[in-house]
């Protein structure tokens, strides 16, 4: 009976060392957020994809994207290392278990157009591309930058002619989807000429750099620099910031046509979402 205590303490011992929990290592292995350049990233977690798309004119042979990842994982390449994104990119995504994810990151930049939205002619021997895609004049002009042009540049009524019809020859054309409700409700074309630096010295500035060609001051009763073309409605009348030039598609007002027939300019706000006429060298 003396040995009593003794296999008592022995028990009691290897009972107390086998009901430890056993250590238990984290499986989660998940990219839960992406952003560059301040856009978030769409995550889909069934296909582990993850698709950005950065506004037009954005550099993707150079990012360093911000990640976060599941608690105790760890992901390759790292958060915020730089990487060229011109191709798809893998992340490897690794769990404190050892068990691995992968993720594809696809980065695209804004397409300014398409295909089935730009129309090209040639005009006088230049050419030209209509795109049917609403855009503020701005934004119109980074188009044209990108796709090696510039806002076309009216220089003689046989130019302003030959575009116009060109324009209004197009099949699919619908006009009441480039309307300026400022400009009379009437429909209107991106051209490359605004006053945006000096209130009523109209120049063509189809790139968008503010150094272009000055070829009209003043407003309606204003007149050309230089002997430069101009085809004005009873326009320009500098009312309420309206500093672009559109190319009109139908009178205006609507209804009437007091101050401006199809085929002839007009001055409107540079927030209008319009068509707009490309030219190229």
């Amino acid at each position: 009976m003396k040995w009593l205590p003794f296999y008592s303490f022995f028990f009691l011992l290897i009972t107390s060392c086998g009901s430890e929990d056993p250590v238990v290592f984290s499986s989660g292995k998940s990219i839960l957020g992406f952003e560059v350049l301040d856009v978030t990233a769409d995550i889909s977690q069934a296909s582990n994809t993850i698709s950005v798309e950065l506004p037009l004119g954005s550099d993707i042979s150079a990012l360093s994207p911000n990640i976060t990842i599941s608690e105790k994982a760890s992901v390759t390449p790292a958060s915020g290392e730089t990487l060229d994104f011109t191709n798809d990119v893998l992340y490897t995504v690794t769990a404190e278990d050892g068990t691995i994810a992968s993720y594809v990151a696809s980065i695209k930049v804004t397409v300014c157009t398409t295909d089935e939205t730009t129309h090209s002619f040639v005009a006088n021997g230049k050419n030209y591309e209509f795109i049917m895609k609403n855009k503020n004049w701005e934004d119109a002009a980074a188009c044209a930058i990108e796709r090696g042009g510039y806002l076309a540049e009216i220089n003689s009524a046989d130019e302003n002619n030959t575009v116009f019809a060109a324009i209004m020859n197009i099949a699919s054309l619908d006009v009441n989807e480039t309307v300026s409700f400022d400009g009379g409700s009437a429909s209107y074309v991106w051209l490359g000429g605004n006053d945006v630096l000096n209130e009523s010295e109209w120049i063509w500035d189809g790139n968008n750099d503010g150094m272009g060609t000055q070829f009209w001051m003043g407003d309606a009763s204003g007149s050309p620099v230089n002997g430069l073309y101009s085809n004005w409605g009873t326009e320009p009348d500098n009312a309420s910031g309206q500093d672009g030039l559109g190319l009109g598609l139908t009178q205006w007002p609507i209804g009437s046509g007091s101050l401006g027939v199809k085929g002839q300019w007009n001055d409107i706000k540079l927030n209008n979402a319009l068509f707009y006429l490309i030219e190229f060298d």
